[in-house]
């Protein structure tokens, strides 16, 4: 998550959705009293290269962190800047999450699920379920604008212009897979259909 006062804005970040690079790339631009979050060790090496600012004014009462809702977010920097500022997050086909999601788990050498047994794992799906309530409130959107993952360059295009600001996207936590579909077996779209219902339903998304 990104609080900038300096440029007014607000960065709710998802999971799996260029959340890393698109923090990256803002936070060249912020400015003392900004607050932005930790990131991995390895992803904070990238912002440092970037000549961004790293983590910075996130001891806040609430404490601020990567992932964190807009509920929490109003209560730390106030509703009166909430409002004023420009408020953003990105979402993703929920199947390509999941499958996104897998992949980065599947690289430990621990790691000894299928992804039929990943898929009916409640507690992760959970946990990438929450994407969308990271910007809603009451079941409502509550920021300004949700880009999607895959208009990506357009909703960085857009971000620049309405920001006033020129950002070029690194390329954080990259990783390489067949299509999402060639992983998913009997019954496990089926499963990610019932659990993401909302999110496919209003951002149109499919199999």
């Amino acid at each position: 998550m990104i609080a900038s006062h300096a440029h007014r804005f607000v960065f709710i970040k998802t999971r799996k959705t260029a959340g890393t690079s698109l923090e990256i790339a803002l936070s060249r631009h912020c400015g003392p009293t900004d607050v932005v979050t930790r990131i991995s060790p390895d992803d904070e090496e990238l912002r440092a290269a970037a000549g961004a600012v790293g983590p910075q004014n996130d001891d806040t009462d609430p404490s601020s962190y990567a992932h964190m809702g807009a509920r929490r977010v109003i209560r730390v920097i106030g509703r009166e800047a909430w409002d004023s500022y420009f408020t953003f997050a990105v979402e993703r086909n929920p199947y390509d999450v999941v499958a996104s999601s897998y992949r980065y788990s599947a690289r430990k050498p621990t790691f000894t699920k299928t992804f039929a047994e990943f898929v009916r794992t409640p507690k992760r799906m959970e946990r990438l379920a929450l994407n969308e309530r990271l910007y809603r409130m009451g079941g409502r959107v509550v920021v300004d604008q949700v880009y999607r993952y895959e208009d990506l360059p357009a909703a960085v295009s857009d971000i620049s212009a309405r920001l006033g600001l020129s950002l070029e996207l690194p390329h954080a936590k990259q990783g390489s897979g067949p299509h999402y579909r060639e992983l998913y077996g009997p019954g496990d779209a089926e499963i990610v259909a019932s659990r993401f219902e909302r999110t496919i339903r209003e951002f149109g998304y499919e199999f």
